[in-house]
C-alpha cells in the first residue's frame, strides 16, 4: 500500500539532483557565539510538552535545540546572499544549475523560518509573536527582490530547455509575486496577523449572561452539529456571523487591497489570476470554464438532495420558513451549511438501520482524544506508511490550551527540518474529529513520502488541491463501514443494504452538499479581486446572492450592506486561503478512491 502513496506521489514530483554546495565557514569562535544566542533565545521556544492531558507520549524525549534556530538561519542566509554566483549567460544550463543550488539553500532556510514563526503565532496569539511574523517578512523581501526577476530571467530561455527539471523549476520560480514597497510588506503582515487574531479570539456571548462567551471552535461549531432548537441556532449563527465577520470586514478590505496591488505590479490582471495559477492550466477562463461545467454535472444530484433535506426540515421547523425556496443557514448542521453530515439522523432514508452513531460509541468506549489519534497512526501502518515521528508527539497541538489564545482551525505542518511534522486540532472525542484526525495525518504521510528522497524544490503536492484530496480519500476510508468493522466499532452483521443507503446518504450530505459551498468561496472572492463587487451597496448582498444561486441557502437572518460581511465568518477567508483546492479535491478523492479500489480488484 505504501506503493500506492509513491504512485501517487510520482504524479506530483519529478527527479532533480544537484550537488550541495559548502557554506562558508564561521569563525569558530563566531560560531559559540551564536549557539550561546540560540540556547538562550530559543531552547523555551518551542512548546515541548503535549496540549493534553493524559498523554502516554508525554515523557517522549526530543533535544530542546532541535529546532529551527532564527538568528542562525538569517545569519547565514545574509552570508549566503552576498555572494550570489555570477551570470554570464542566461542561456548556459550550467549557470542555471548552479544559480538554483544556490537558490534553494537560502530558500529553505527561509521557508523554515517562516513556517515555525506562524506556528508560533497560531499556537500562541501574542503581539510579540506577530511582531516577530512581521520582523522575518520583511528580512526576508530583499531577497525575494533579487530573485524574481532573475527567475524570470532565465525562465525565458529554459522553458525551451531540453533538460526537465530546469524548465519546471524555473517555470515556478518565475510565478508568484514579490511588493517593491516595505510599507506595503510591513502593513501586509500585520494585518495578516489581525485577521488571524480575530478570527481566533472572537467570542459570542449569552443573551443574558453577558461574562459567558464562547468562541467558534470548540463551543460554537458543537453547538451547531448537535442543537435542534431553532430560535438557539440563530443566536448562535448570527452572533459569530456578527461578531467575527463584521469585524474581519474592514481589516480584510484593506488586506485584499494590497495584494491586488502586489499582484498587478508583478504581472497579474488580479489577485484571482495568481490564485488559478497553481492549477497550471494556460489560463484563467478555461480553469473557471472548467469549474464551472463540474459544478453544472454536479448540480442535479446536489437539487434533490437539496429537496429531499428542506422537506424533513420543513416537518421539523414548520412555519419557520418557506418549503419552497432557500434553506436557512442555520439549520443543517454546520455553521456556514457548507456540510450537512450533521442532520443525517433527521433524515435517514431508513430509521430502521441507522449508521452506528460514531460520536457516542467513542464516548462509551472512553475513546481519548490521545487514542483518536493513536488509531489514525495505527491505520497508516498497517496500510505500510510512516508512524508518526517523536517530534509529532512532543509539539503538536492536540487540544484546545487553557492557559492562552489560539487558532484552532484544524491544519497540519511540515517544518521541513529533521522530521518536524505536527498537527494544530482543538481535538473533542466526536466523529468529526475523528475524520479530520485522519485527514490531517493524510497531509502528514504526504509531507513524509516526498520528504524521502525528493529536493527541497519538490516537496509539495502537484497542487493545492491534490494535498487536500489524498487527506479527504484517508478520512473517507476512515469513516466507512469496513472500517468501522475492523476497528470493532460495528457488527459486520449489521451492514445490510438500508445501512449501506444510510451510509451513502451520510457521503451526500458531506461531499455533496459541499460543492456549491467551495465553488462560492473563490468565486465571490475572484469578483472582489477584480472590482466587480460594488462594496458599499452588495459587498454583503454578493455573497447571499451566489449561495441562493448557486446552492439554495440564505442567510438566517436579516443583513446589510452597511456593516455586515458574512464570507468573513469563514476561516479561509480572514487566512486568505483559496477554496477551490477543497471543490476540485472533493473530485479527486473519488477518482483516488475508485484507482486504489481497483488496485485492490475490487470495481
Amino acid at each position: 500500500m505504501k506503493n500506492l502513496i509513491l504512485i501517487l506521489l510520482l504524479i506530483s514530483s519529478f527527479h532533480f539532483v544537484t550537488s550541495t554546495k559548502r557554506l562558508e565557514d564561521l569563525s569558530e569562535k563566531e560560531l559559540r557565539a551564536l549557539i550561546t544566542i540560540i540556547k538562550e533565545e530559543y531552547s523555551f521556544s518551542v512548546n515541548e510538552k503535549t496540549d493534553y492531558e493524559g498523554n502516554p507520549n508525554e515523557n517522549i524525549q526530543v533535544d530542546l535545540n532541535d529546532h529551527v534556530a532564527f538568528e542562525l538561519w538569517n545569519k547565514l542566509n545574509d552570508q549566503d546572499i552576498k555572494n550570489m554566483p555570477e551570470i554570464k549567460d542566461y542561456t548556459d544550463e550550467a549557470t542555471a544549475t548552479h544559480w538554483l543550488e544556490w537558490y534553494f539553500r537560502i530558500n529553505q532556510r527561509f521557508s523554515q523560518i517562516s513556517i515555525s514563526a506562524q506556528w508560533d503565532y497560531l499556537t500562541n496569539i501574542t503581539t510579540e509573536n506577530a511582531k516577530k511574523m512581521s520582523d522575518q517578512s520583511l528580512l526576508q523581501t530583499p531577497f525575494g527582490r533579487q530573485t524574481l526577476p532573475i527567475a524570470k530571467e532565465f525562465n525565458k530561455y529554459m522553458k525551451n530547455s531540453k533538460t526537465k527539471d530546469l524548465k519546471l523549476i524555473f517555470g515556478r520560480l518565475a510565478t508568484g509575486t514579490m511588493s517593491h514597497n516595505d510599507k506595503d510588506v510591513k502593513k501586509v503582515s500585520k494585518l495578516s496577523s489581525d485577521l488571524e487574531s480575530i478570527y481566533g479570539t472572537a467570542t459570542v456571548c449569552e443573551l443574558n449572561d453577558k461574562k459567558t462567551c464562547h468562541t467558534i471552535e470548540p463551543y460554537l461549531e458543537r453547538l451547531m452539529e448537535t442543537e435542534k432548537d431553532y430560535d438557539r441556532l440563530l443566536w448562535a449563527w448570527k452572533g459569530w456571523h456578527d461578531e467575527c465577520g463584521n469585524k474581519v470586514r474592514p481589516v480584510y478590505l484593506e488586506y485584499v487591497d494590497l495584494l491586488n496591488k502586489d499582484a498587478k505590479e508583478n504581472g497579474y490582471d488580479s489577485l484571482a489570476d495568481n490564485w488559478i495559477e497553481d492549477y497550471e492550466m494556460g489560463n484563467s477562463t478555461e480553469f473557471e470554464n472548467t469549474i464551472d461545467q463540474i459544478l453544472k454535472d454536479i448540480m442535479p444530484l446536489y437539487t434533490e438532495l437539496h429537496a429531499y433535506v428542506r422537506g424533513r426540515l420543513c416537518k421539523m421547523y414548520p412555519n419557520r420558513f418557506d418549503c419552497h425556496g432557500p434553506i436557512p443557514a442555520h439549520l443543517l448542521g454546520n455553521m456556514w451549511a457548507e456540510e450537512w453530515q450533521d442532520r443525517l439522523y433527521d433524515v435517514l432514508p431508513y430509521p430502521d438501520a441507522p449508521p452506528i452513531n460514531l460520536t457516542l460509541l467513542l464516548q462509551k468506549k472512553k475513546i481519548s482524544v490521545h487514542d483518536m489519534y493513536k488509531t489514525s497512526e495505527d491505520f497508516f501502518t498497517s496500510i505500510g506508511l510512516y508512524p508518526m515521528t517523536p517530534k509529532f508527539w512532543a509539539r503538536s497541538m492536540f487540544e484546545k490550551p487553557k492557559d492562552r489564545d489560539v487558532v484552532c482551525h484544524p491544519s497540519a505542518f511540515d517544518f521541513q527540518y529533521h522530521d518536524d511534522y505536527r498537527t494544530k486540532i482543538c481535538t473533542e472525542v466526536n466523529d468529526d474529529y475523528f475524520y479530520t484526525i485522519h485527514h490531517e495525518m493524510g497531509h502528514i504521510e504526504y509531507y513524509m513520502a516526498y520528504a524521502e528522497g525528493q529536493p527541497f524544490v519538490y516537496r509539495d503536492g502537484a497542487n493545492s488541491a491534490f494535498h487536500e484530496a489524498i487527506g479527504d480519500t484517508i478520512g473517507m476510508y476512515a469513516i466507512s463501514p469496513a472500517h468501522l468493522v475492523k476497528l470493532g466499532f460495528v457488527d459486520k452483521e449489521a451492514i445490510n443494504q438500508h445501512y449501506e443507503i444510510n451510509y451513502l446518504m451520510r457521503l451526500a450530505l458531506q461531499k455533496v452538499a459541499f460543492a456549491p459551498f467551495a465553488y462560492v468561496m473563490d468565486k465571490y472572492r475572484f469578483l472582489l479581486f477584480r472590482d466587480k463587487i460594488d462594496r458599499k451597496h452588495e459587498l454583503n448582498t454578493m455573497w447571499w446572492a451566489l449561495r441562493i444561486e448557486h446552492g439554495g441557502i440564505m442567510a438566517a437572518a436579516a443583513r446589510t450592506d452597511k456593516v455586515n460581511f458574512d464570507p468573513g465568518a469563514k476561516y479561509h477567508v480572514p487566512s486568505n486561503v483559496p477554496y477551490m483546492r477543497y471543490f476540485l479535491a472533493n473530485i479527486l478523492q473519488f477518482q483516488f478512491y475508485r484507482g486504489l479500489c481497483r488496485i485492490k480488484g475490487q470495481t
